[in-house]
């Protein structure tokens, strides 16, 4: 979202000059800004005694910034060390960014929580506003002691001219994948424990049950070597039925080759992936977590999260419909997307909070 963000931002206002500071080594989407002209930098922190040590350094870097600079930060730790940096160095235009609906219990290592902790704490005067991609997560965050009048809601945006279906692309992926005229099933989710992948595991054994003919496809960073992933097809013996991949960077191409998409999640803020299917015209089922509710617009398609039967159910109310139906829901999924969360509109929300402060 960062990437897009400043990507869109760079198109319509020329004048606004953006620069990134990464406190850990430069992974994808820093290699890509930089390939775009955007300046990027990188504090190559890791772990905490890292952070401890590059902090003077980040200080000295903002503090060479004119005082009508913005520091925006992104993420928990960012927020923490990058807006106690910023008022150090003299910059009191600090905006959080909070990319979480909720905390759940056992989500976050013991570590992070200590920085969610302290962000609350110091939440009342470190930033001026703080932005939430989910409107689940002012209440959440307001539990753990951050200040409620601090919070602005503004929703993730999408690129739909680079999320758009490719169908003769996606035929050549289910071909490589031996799916063939299957029902393709998928989540495009890297691992972690929010994603509950045991729940579209589950979920896809019931799916099974009903429409012999389904597949499911998992793709994600780390996916294809996971333990638990193969350990949960296996039990439930599914392995013929599952095809496993490694994370992709032509994510339209995937959505085109999926016949449904379904998001397992048990916690988000903002799913972008959801909204790149729906851009994607890949019909979807979403489990009842962040604001996935409000991103597909369609209550028929939304399953209590941590419930496989409710997940299938309406995976397999959707498999069943005419594929001249799927396809027409797909299309007014995508315009959904278009009319309500396009990038260009979302980046004029964050300028307009950038004018206010």
């Amino acid at each position: 979202m960062l990437e897009k963000l400043v990507l869109a931002a760079r198109a319509e206002s020329p004048s606004v000059a953006h620069k990134v500071i990464a406190l850990r080594p430069l992974g994808t989407v820093g290699r890509r800004l930089h390939e775009h002209g955007v300046p990027v930098q990188s504090l190559h922190v890791q772990g905490g005694v890292g952070a401890a040590v590059a902090f003077p350094t980040l200080v000295r870097r903002l503090s060479s910034c004119s005082p009508e600079t913005i520091v925006q930060t992104w993420m928990y730790h960012a927020d923490l060390i990058g807006g106690l940096a910023a008022r150090i160095a003299g910059l009191r235009r600090v905006i959080w960014n909070v990319r979480r609906s909720a905390v759940a219990p056992g989500a976050l290592r013991a570590r992070t929580r200590l920085i969610v902790r302290t962000c609350g704490l110091v939440s009342g005067w470190v930033p001026e506003r703080i932005v939430v991609n989910s409107r689940r997560a002012i209440p959440a965050h307001v539990a753990l002691g951050y200040q409620a009048g601090r919070f602005v809601f503004i929703p993730n945006g999408f690129d739909t001219s680079m999320f758009t279906r490719v169908p003769g692309a996606g035929g050549d992926l289910r071909r490589e994948w031996g799916i063939g005229q299957d029902l393709a099933v998928g989540l495009v989710a890297r691992v972690e424990p929010q994603k509950d992948h045991a729940n579209f595991i589950a979920m896809a054994k019931r799916v099974s049950q009903v429409i012999p003919r389904a597949r499911f496809v998992l793709v994600g960073r780390g996916i294809p070597q996971d333990r638990a992933i193969g350990l949960a097809i296996r039990s439930e013996g599914l392995q013929d039925r599952f095809v496993l991949c490694e994370q992709r960077a032509d994510i339209p191409v995937v959505m085109s080759a999926l016949d449904i998409f379904c998001l397992s999640s048990r916690a988000e803020g903002f799913p972008n992936v959801l909204g790149e299917a729906m851009a994607c015209e890949t019909p979807c089922v979403t489990t009842d977590c962040g604001d996935a509710r409000d991103i597909l617009g369609d209550d028929a398609r939304v399953a209590p999260a941590a419930d496989p039967q409710a997940l299938a159910d309406r995976v397999v109310r959707l498999a069943l419909m005419p594929p001249s139906d799927r396809e027409r829901l797909g299309r007014e999924q995508r315009q959904r997307i278009v009319e309500r969360f396009d990038i260009v509109a979302i980046w004029h929300e964050y300028l307009k909070l950038y004018a206010r402060i």
